[in-house]
């Protein structure tokens, strides 16, 4: 195993970033960050398109860390101070008094942190910034949020403080958040987590991680032990510290002492381990979790193709006859189901496998560029004058044909759909990105079987599909204020 770790490392290649960032390559555990621009690809409108139509789904803000990880970093403090220890090493020298960062864990473990708080904020105000015409001072707006936990509800929290952001002053008054309960068994298929209703769902991406952790961390950890007398870390120690470096960094709002423990090469080795554990836990080296999100971007294109203006005769805020809903579609998820439905986009299509014994140097697949904390998946309807085969198209006013395309972002940064990108900006026709969607849930098959569901589990075939985003009055829905 050795001449395998020393033959992998020394070939690994760094990033290309003029200044090495730890903070951007801690996949699951990096606080928000603007995605870097790795096709070339602007992100304004091209030339001739407009923006009139915007959907996104976006992961939960920066967090408080759960029970188990909370209970970790007080595990690793005992260690630490357990018995005297020296070093010569300066990047170490902050453990003398270290101890966990949170002040009052009862009321902040697995809440939104005070860097989630900032996130959503600003990404409210930045999503007004870049789509000004979407919205008009205190016009009423609503927005779905994943139920996830009673007990901490930081996907409708994120919600919440997003409409504040987005809404201004006036949130609470005019702004709704749809809390969806994902487990309501009428919701197969029509939830934001609809993994949650799958039998056969397994986030287990084990048999592909450990192979690589048994590679690259024992390295690591014979270094870091060798600038220490009287400590000695295990490899699960270790495999901590990035987790603290993002962590520790957006709940203080300071840059983290973990952050400089690991070397610039050890943290890109990091990366790869959290690619590999969304790759094929939930990404797109699985057959069944990548699909499970295509009934939600199915309903997603068909707003799209129903236009900015639609009105929809079911549901509505006080379930009503009609709902008009604002040009901007705005729903919160968890990591899971962000990387689900980066699979589902087609943007990784036919790309390279990640092998689990070596690093893939040039792989367009980074978790920390889809599934930071706040990561956001964005779709843009663009309505362009210009020609291009294949568009959902219609006329404007006066006559001049106008034809929409769809263009797919990954916190902010423009990523072309694999099979289908010939409409401006290496955008997508509507009709056919459609087409393709379509064609890869048919591929999939009947959903509920593929699900393993028992028959008693199953809604009809024809109600297994995603409709909560015009259909305000499904019974697994409640309204609460920003």
């Amino acid at each position: 195993m050795k001449t395998v770790a020393a033959a992998t490392i020394a070939a690994f290649a760094i990033s290309t970033e003029a200044q090495f960032e730890p903070l951007h390559h801690l996949g699951g555990s990096s606080p928000w960050f603007e995605g870097p621009n790795v096709f070339g690809i602007s992100p304004d409108a091209p030339e001739g398109c407009s923006v009139d139509q915007v959907a996104f789904a976006s992961r939960h803000g920066s967090r408080y860390p759960d029970t188990g990880a909370y209970n970790g970093w007080v595990a690793l403090s005992e260690k630490i101070h357990a018995q005297p220890f020296t070093t010569n090493a300066s990047e170490l020298a902050f453990l003398q008094t270290w101890k966990p960062v949170l002040t009052n864990p009862a009321a902040q473990i697995a809440q939104i942190s005070l860097g989630g708080y900032k996130e959503l904020y600003d990404m409210g105000v930045d999503y007004r910034w870049k789509y000004p015409s979407l919205y008009s001072e205190n016009e009423p707006f609503v927005m779905w949020a994943n139920k996830y936990q009673e007990f901490g509800p930081r996907v409708v929290d994120s919600g919440r403080l997003f409409a504040r952001g987005y809404l201004g002053p006036n949130a609470t008054s005019v702004g709704q958040v749809y809390v969806v309960n994902q487990t309501d068994p009428r919701s197969i298929a029509n939830s934001l987590a609809p993994s949650d209703l799958c039998a056969n769902y397994a986030d287990d991406p084990a048999g592909n991680t450990t192979t690589w952790a048994s590679i690259y961390l024992p390295p690591i950890a014979a270094r870091i032990n060798s600038l220490l007398s009287g400590l000695n870390f295990t490899e699960s120690d270790i495999t901590s510290f990035p987790y603290l470096c993002g962590f520790e960094t957006q709940i203080t709002g300071s840059r983290s002492p973990w952050c400089s423990v690991w070397t610039e090469s050890e943290i890109a080795q990091y990366e790869y381990a959290q690619d590999l554990r969304y790759y094929y836990g939930t990404g797109p080296g699985t057959s069944l979790e990548s699909n499970l999100m295509l009934p939600f971007l199915t309903a997603i294109l068909q707003r799209f193709a129903d236009g900015p203006n639609a009105t929809y005769a079911s549901g509505g805020p006080d379930n009503n006859s009609s709902f008009t809903p604002n040009p901007l579609i705005a729903t919160f998820a968890n990591d899971g189901q962000i990387s689900q439905l980066a699979a589902a986009t087609g943007v990784f299509d036919g790309h390279p496998r990640l092998p689990i014994t070596r690093v893939l140097a040039n792989r367009t697949y980074r978790a920390t560029n889809v599934n930071p904390m706040r990561g956001t998946i964005s779709f843009e309807r663009l309505t362009c004058t210009s020609s291009s085969p294949g568009a959902y198209s219609n006329s404007s006013a006066d006559g001049e044909e106008q034809q929409q395309h769809v263009r797919v972002k990954f916190n902010d940064a423009v990523y072309p759909v694999a099979a289908c990108q010939s409409g401006p900006g290496r955008s997508c026709p509507l009709a056919e990105y459609r087409a393709l969607v379509d064609a890869k849930s048919a591929a999939f098959g009947d959903w509920q079987e593929r699900c393993g569901n028992e028959e008693s589990e199953r809604v009809p075939v024809e109600e297994a599909r995603t409709t909560f985003l015009w259909d305000l009055g499904l019974g697994w829905l409640r309204a609460v204020r920003p």
